[in-house]
């Protein structure tokens, strides 16, 4: 005959407490502890590229509206020209004065009443070329100069004045070339029996030269990928202008 101890060690409270207490092996908690890992680095991971890209895009739409500005800034510039009588030492006892404006094929210097960086003083400004690097035969940069008018005395001298502040307006240019259309002379016309002047397109235009500023300057820029044409309208808004000098005949 079996004892009773004997079937309740088979099935009683013994057996059934062995199996309560299994649990996870080691390796089963080394390979958990590497997924868990991987899972972990991956999401830092596109985490990582999603912040880099979304720093890149930001960025870029910052450099866009910076890019923007300038150019509002510096049209502004060019747009508020003003006709600024100025000497030279050898006319300075005759009281000669001619309009501060110098224009060439690939720069121009003139006196601006909305200043870009000092609002409120007019300035002496300069638009110029410039080349980025310097390898023969890279990009150009067109750069807008600027020194205020409240510490400079201007005058047709050969010495360029220092300007303080500029900004580059366009990069990546293969060329550029700046027109100017004005009054070129003044012509006896015997039908009218008077005097009248004389308007075209020129590519240097010198205020001292033809005692005015343009009307209109246009501004060409060749990129590798396109061609822009800006026209910059000038309004002369000096009227004592015609007491500074005599109109040559």
């Amino acid at each position: 005959m079996v004892p009773l101890s004997f079937w309740q060690n088979r099935s009683g409270h013994g057996l059934c407490r062995r199996h309560n207490t299994a649990g996870f092996t080691l390796v089963e908690v080394l390979i958990s502890t590497m997924i868990l890992g991987m899972v972990i680095y991956l999401a830092m991971l596109s985490y990582s590229m999603f912040l880099d890209r979304w720093q890149k895009k930001k960025l870029s739409h910052t450099s866009i509206i910076n890019d923007y500005r300038a150019h509002i800034l510096v049209r502004s510039a060019l747009e508020s020209m003003y006709d600024y009588y100025v000497t030279d030492p050898a006319n300075e006892r005759t009281g000669r004065h001619y309009p501060f404006f110098k224009g060439k094929r690939d720069s121009l210097e003139f006196i601006t009443l909305s200043s870009v960086f000092k609002k409120g003083v007019p300035a002496l400004a300069r638009l110029r070329m410039e080349q980025q690097g310097k390898t023969a035969g890279e990009d150009y940069q067109v750069i807008y100069e600027e020194t205020p008018m409240d510490k400079t005395y201007i005058k047709y001298a050969d010495a360029t004045p220092k300007y303080r502040r500029s900004l580059v307006v366009y990069s990546g240019v293969k060329k550029i070339a700046i027109r100017y259309y004005g009054e070129l002379e003044i012509k006896w016309i015997p039908e009218h029996e008077n005097f009248e002047p004389v308007y075209g397109w020129r590519e240097n235009f010198s205020g001292k030269k033809r005692n005015t500023i343009p009307n209109l300057i246009e501004l060409t820029l060749k990129t590798e990928t396109a061609e822009t044409t800006i026209l910059f309208p000038v309004r002369a808004n000096n009227a004592f202008k015609r007491s500074f000098f005599t109109p040559a005949l």
